[in-house]
Parts: structure tokens; C-alpha cells; sequence
């Protein structure tokens, strides 16, 4: 659109990305603590489900790395000790993200029990949270104050949508709009039409409650919503 050029960044799918995190990591945490919920089947689901998770968290950290932060720096030299402690937080999630892939695997083997996996994803949350809210805060400011919503939607596609199958985008669509109040302001800036919204994307917002397709269906912690810092 011609206005995406006239515009500044607007990193609404950051934030959106960031809640969904933020909303299955409690909800996993609930589970681990309570592991009557946890019968073997889904517990090997949860295994599963924080792999897939994990695996995205990589994928997304590695865009910014190569592409975004880079082009950030290149665009405001004066962002640079922004910057650095973006990669630098990364660097520092690394260790406690490999423990959490090692246990989430042991959940799908059935040889991690709950307290152990809840052990190893207690010590991502920390610094994964605090990392998020910076970037939110300082990184995406940055993001916002530099580029246009063309060149972020530019920055997007060739960091994490290039490459993926419709398949794969659908199902990680549906886990972002997972439990997301749509109020009319982040509708406007998502640029959702009624109709869509309505028959798709509403829909999919209460998938965690739906028997089935979702891992935390029938327990707490299908409640937890995502929740999105203040724009």
C-alpha cells in the first residue's frame, strides 16, 4: 500500500509474536505444576508442542540477528548499545533454551518427568520475559523510529515468512491468534476486515478451549489469554 511508505514501522506482529510466547509459557507452566493434568499422552503432546515452540523462538532470534538489528545499526549508529544487548540477551537465553529442548524431548521419550521440565522452563522464563519486554520496549522503538511499515513488512518476510508452506503458516497463525482479545484498535492496525475476523480469525482466537486440537483443552490453563505490552 502507498501509505506503507509514508508510515513509520508499525511492529504490531512483534508484539503479537511476544504475547503468544508469553501466554504458552504460563500455560505450560500450569501444567507442569499440576501433574495430575498431565496424563502420557499429553504430556508427550506438551513435549511436542514445546519443541515447535522453541524451534520458532530460534527461527525468530535469528532474523533479528541477521537482518534486523543489523539494519537497525546501519540506519541509527547512536542505537548501537540497544542493539548489542539485543544480541547480547539472546546469547544469554541460549543455555537455558537448550535445557528446555533437552526435557521437552524427554516429555515426548517419557523419560523427563514434570518437575524436571517445569525446572528447565522456570529458567528460560526469566531472562526470555525480560528480554521481551526490552525489545518491546527500546529495540522495537528503534524499529519504529527508522523504518517505514513497508521496509518492516519487507524486513518480515525475508527474516521468518520466506520458506515456509501454507501449511506451516496457517498453523502458526492460528497459534499467534490463540487467545487474543481483538479490541477495535489492534483490529485497525492488523487490518482485519469484518468478514475475516468474524469467520476466521475469532474463531481461532478460543482454539486453546476446543477439544482436540489444542494440548491444553479441558485444563486451567486454556484460560490464559495472550497479553499484549501497551502500545
Amino acid at each position: 500500500m502507498p501509505d506503507d511508505l509514508a508510515r513509520p514501522a508499525d511492529t504490531l506482529t512483534m508484539s503479537l509474536f511476544h504475547a503468544a510466547l508469553r501466554r504458552d509459557l504460563e500455560r505450560a507452566v500450569i501444567l507442569l505444576e499440576n501433574p495430575g493434568a498431565l496424563s502420557p499422552r499429553r504430556s508427550r503432546r506438551l513435549g511436542r508442542h514445546l519443541l515447535w515452540l522453541t524451534g520458532n523462538l530460534r527461527w525468530h532470534h535469528e532474523g533479528e540477528d541477521h537482518y534486523l538489528w543489523p539494519l537497525l545499526l546501519e540506519r541509527d549508529p547512536d542505537g548501537s548499545a540497544v542493539l548489542d544487548a539485543m544480541k547480547a540477551e539472546h546469547d544469554a537465553i541460549d543455555e537455558p533454551l537448550l535445557r528446555l529442548e533437552f526435557h521437552a524431548r524427554g516429555l515426548v521419550a517419557g523419560r523427563t518427568g514434570p518437575s524436571e521440565a517445569l525446572t528447565a522452563l522456570n529458567a528460560l522464563i526469566k531472562p526470555l520475559t525480560e528480554h521481551l519486554a526490552h525489545e518491546e520496549g527500546e529495540g522495537m522503538a528503534i524499529a519504529s523510529r527508522v523504518l517505514s511499515h513497508r521496509e518492516w513488512k519487507e524486513f518480515e518476510q525475508r527474516a521468518w515468512i520466506d520458506g515456509f508452506t501454507a501449511a506451516q503458516s496457517v498453523r502458526f497463525l492460528a497459534w499467534m491468534a490463540d487467545g487474543v482479545e481483538w479490541q477495535e484498535p489492534v483490529r485497525r492496525r492488523a487490518g482485519l476486515p469484518a468478514p475475516l475476523y468474524w469467520t476466521v480469525v475469532k474463531p481461532l482466537s478460543l482454539i486453546a478451549r476446543v477439544p482436540g486440537p489444542s494440548v491444553w483443552a479441558g485444563t486451567p490453563a486454556a484460560r490464559i489469554k495472550s497479553r499484549m505490552a501497551p502500545a
